[in-house]
């Protein structure tokens, strides 16, 4: 945020960013890329709300925040702890991870503002000097509950063989994508694309490497 402005003052609000007005914890105005000049006729909320100074002296106590438009790329994320799941031909109990990279991209600034700035000093995704949010803490209970919940019920649903599961790495990441896309656009942001580069299979466990030779028995009758 940027606060305390002279009536008259000039705001250049540059390309893929968009600018918003606060004054007390509200979200009065939004500009695009372009120059303006901080003056009640260019604030008609703002106008209909303060009483503005009209010297050129008097300054107002606001903030604005600049939002970054830009699709941010190759975000990670990944499954802090194990997916239980359930292998449907044997009934066996097995634990899955899942990792891989999401794009994240700004679709309403003043919902975002509104629900996840209140009065800190700005937020990002990772970490940042001066900012006392970070996005991927507010977010990663989320990617993971919805992981959590879904991993395991479309590899059930769309019948993917464990053992193949690299070849359908395509509709597992489109399934998680459209299960936590509403998570994130009930606060201003969307999800470009969504990948799952990697399930993590149980290698070592005993159940997993039995369910593995029976795999290679059922290749051996089909041949």
């Amino acid at each position: 945020p940027i606060e305390d402005f002279n009536y008259g003052s000039q705001l250049i609000v540059h390309e893929s960013q968009e600018a918003v007005f606060f004054k007390d914890g509200q979200a009065l105005d939004l500009f695009g890329p372009g120059r303006y000049t901080l003056e009640t006729q260019q604030l008609p909320l703002l106008e209909k709300v303060y009483k503005l100074p009209t010297d050129t002296e008097g300054t107002f106590h606001s903030e604005v925040y600049f939002i970054n438009k830009t699709v941010q790329m190759a975000i990670k994320w990944g499954t802090p702890e194990k997916v239980r799941f359930i292998d449907p031909l044997t009934g066996t109990p097995l634990q899955l991870g899942a990792s891989g990279e999401m794009n994240v991209q700004v679709s309403n600034a003043r919902k975002l503002l509104v629900k996840l700035v209140g009065t800190t000093n700005g937020i990002s995704w990772d970490e940042g000097a001066g900012l006392t949010k970070s996005l991927q803490a507010s977010f990663r209970p989320l990617i993971t509950n919805a992981v959590k919940v879904n991993l395991a019920s479309v590899i059930r649903d769309e019948a993917i063989d464990l053992l193949e599961i690299d070849q359908k790495l395509d509709v597992i990441s489109a399934t998680l994508r459209k299960a936590i896309l509403p998570g994130f656009e009930e606060y201003g942001l969307t999800i470009p694309q969504f990948y799952v580069n990697n399930v993590v299979l149980p290698e070592d466990d005993p159940n997993f490497k039995r369910i593995r030779e029976l795999h290679t028995i059922t290749l051996q009758t089909r041949v």
